[in-house]
């Protein structure tokens, strides 16, 4: 146990020690806690692994199943994995952590709303599964650790915005060119 989080000041992210007495407020509180990790659990294990596709062991949830609805699919999961976003914040994660984090669910969010592409995608990019790991690793370090920002995060986090940014070129020179196809097709045509 660590000093740091033993005396926090808020008894909400006071962790006990094994055999101390708590407070009513400070019980109220470490459960408050322990209740919105187990939410966030919750979330990513339904949204991103609760099936398994028996011999195969391949895992899913149901975030590709209600991505499936155009658009509002894919928006609905990515508010539902904000939750976990949210409780990464009030737990004061690193911002390279956060930004990581979010980057897992605008990517999901992005590739998603593509057709049938981002179907697909939905079933391999588990968004909240990644997310939820990250939380956890970082609660498990010390706090002194947790506010450390390594070179590993921040040379993961310019490579995931690259991979967007790529995608968004992509898509955007994508819709130049359908569109100036089909300009070329009705002009031609008419």
């Amino acid at each position: 146990m660590h000093m740091d989080s033993y005396h926090s000041r808020d008894p909400a992210q006071r962790q006990a020690v094994e055999g101390e007495l708590l407070t009513g407020d400070e019980r109220r509180g470490t459960a408050i806690w322990i209740g919105k990790q187990n939410l966030a659990k919750w979330i990513s294990v339904w949204s991103d692994t609760v099936f398994e596709i028996p011999g195969l062991g391949f895992r899913f949830g149901l975030d590709p199943i209600i991505g499936l609805i155009p658009v509002a699919g894919d928006f609905a999961t990515a508010l539902v994995s904000l939750y976990i976003l949210t409780l990464a914040a009030e737990m004061q994660v690193p911002r390279s952590t956060m930004l990581r984090m979010g980057l897992n669910v605008a990517n999901d969010y992005v590739v998603g709303t593509i057709p049938i592409v981002g179907n697909l995608f939905d079933f391999a990019w588990k968004a909240n599964a990644r997310n939820m790991q990250l939380l956890e690793r970082t609660l498990a370090a010390p706090p002194a650790e947790r506010r450390k920002q390594s070179l590993w995060d921040w040379l993961i986090l310019i490579g995931l915005l690259a991979v967007l940014v790529a995608l968004f070129i992509g898509s955007l020179a994508m819709a130049i060119l359908i569109a100036a196809w089909m300009a070329r097709l009705f002009t031609h045509g008419a």
